[in-house]
């Protein structure tokens, strides 16, 4: 950890990102002062607290400390962020999240995990394989694990390190992984990305300063017992399977491992019943691809359920480019609710190509039962006046769609 042997006092700028709170707590594990600051209060910023890490909610030149050494901030965090600017004036050092991280992990035997859909799930099982056979990996994830107490990091004193890849911006490339391993590659993030063959060439950089990679072609589905339903987990699970077993880790491990986990913090989350009886469920899907997999597992898990979808999309780039692919996602489900797109880097150019209603126009071709939610308010009441005793309602999405949950339960 040499680039951080001389900065003792650090500042994260955006520490309430999941990753970014690991971040920030693997460095004050290190022995680091760590504080930081985010727009909005959150159960992150409030577990980091309690924690002794001091977060600062707002973006003002006044949270910087005076004797801040290095700043590490969001890519989320716009280049003119008063913290930022405060740092540059006074020639504090600041570097991205994922740049922090590629100097932290360049002490350790970095195993990393990209792909665009199953990264966290996959980290996880892995992550937890090689903590159950005794090797003491540090992880950190892009959720919260219950096996971690809640965080979303496990230190560990050997010199394994296991994380997921973000390929947004070719954020990963601040990486040199040991072991490579790639879960899918499907078209995302067309704010950034321009074309397929472009998104591809990322993985292909990536993979060409990894070690070794273990591609979505070299990966079987895993064939014994699973905790978590779904056919893509049994993809998800037969890559956490085949790089354990490269670092030599025994089968059973494997298969008790597996057939235990459950999943992590909004993965197909249990968040209990309603006062009716309905079960609600948690799910970070963003991506066609994610939304048909999460609901051809709830599917598989509850056969003769009434399942209800409340679909959140995040950004409006992403919702205008893969319309068609949306409108076709739902047929698991036998209710879709749309309450509202959640906007995120976008343009106005954006926002004008696309809304809510033509979404739900767009659903309504492949769907019987879609609705405009007409806000994340009026979702909660709708669905308060209509589940019944044996619904289940999956809440999906990367944005806050989550903040309906509490006035279900």
């Amino acid at each position: 950890m040499s680039f951080f042997e001389d900065q003792n006092v650090i500042y994260f700028v955006g520490i309430g990102g999941i990753g970014m709170s690991g971040l920030a707590r693997l460095l004050k594990s290190f022995g680091k002062e760590v504080r930081g600051s985010d727009v909005a209060a959150s159960s992150t910023t409030a577990e980091l607290e309690a924690e002794g890490i001091a977060v600062d909610i707002g973006h003002t030149p006044e949270n910087l400390p005076e004797d801040a050494e290095l700043v590490i901030y969001s890519e989320a965090v716009p280049p003119l962020n008063p913290e930022l600017l405060k740092a540059k004036e006074f020639e504090i050092p600041a570097v991205t999240y994922f740049q922090a991280l590629g100097e932290v992990t360049k002490d350790y035997r970095l195993i990393a995990i990209a792909g665009t859909h199953g990264k966290t799930t996959t980290t996880a099982m892995l992550g937890l394989i090689l903590e159950n056979a005794g090797l003491d990996p540090t992880i950190l994830l892009g959720s919260k694990l219950k096996e971690f107490g809640g965080r979303n990091v496990k230190v560990g004193e050997s010199d394994l390190f296991v994380l997921e890849a973000c390929e947004y911006r070719r954020n990963f490339m601040s990486l040199e992984p040991e072991l490579l391993g790639v879960t899918n590659m499907e078209m995302d993030h067309m704010d950034y990305f321009k074309s397929w063959e472009d998104y591809q060439m990322a993985f292909e950089d990536l993979s060409a300063q990894s070690e070794d990679v273990i591609w979505p072609d070299e990966v079987a589905e895993y064939e014994g017992e699973m905790g978590l339903p779904g056919a893509h987990n049994l993809m998800n699970a037969g890559l956490a399977a085949q790089i354990a077993r490269r670092i030599g880790v025994s089968e059973d491990t494997i298969a008790d491992t597996l057939k235990e986990y459950k999943g992590a913090w909004r993965r197909f989350e249990f968040k209990g019943p309603t006062v009716e009886g309905a079960l609600i469920y948690d799910d970070y899907a963003h991506h066609p691809s994610e939304i048909q997999a999460t609901l051809e597992g709830a599917r598989e898990k509850y056969p003769e359920a009434r399942i209800v979808a409340v679909f959140q999309p995040h950004q409006y780039s992403r919702t205008a480019a893969l319309l068609d692919g949306f409108a076709e996602s739902f047929e698991n489900a036998d209710e879709v609710i749309i309450p509202n797109i959640y906007e995120a880097r976008d343009t106005e150019e954006d926002k004008h190509a696309v809304s809510t209603e033509s979404l739900v126009e767009a659903i309504s071709h492949h769907h019987d039962n879609v609705r405009d939610g007409e806000g994340l308010d009026a979702t909660a009441e709708y669905l308060n006046d209509t589940i019944h005793d044996g619904d289940v309602i999956i809440v999906m999405g990367a944005g806050d769609v989550n903040r309906i949950i509490p006035k279900l339960l």
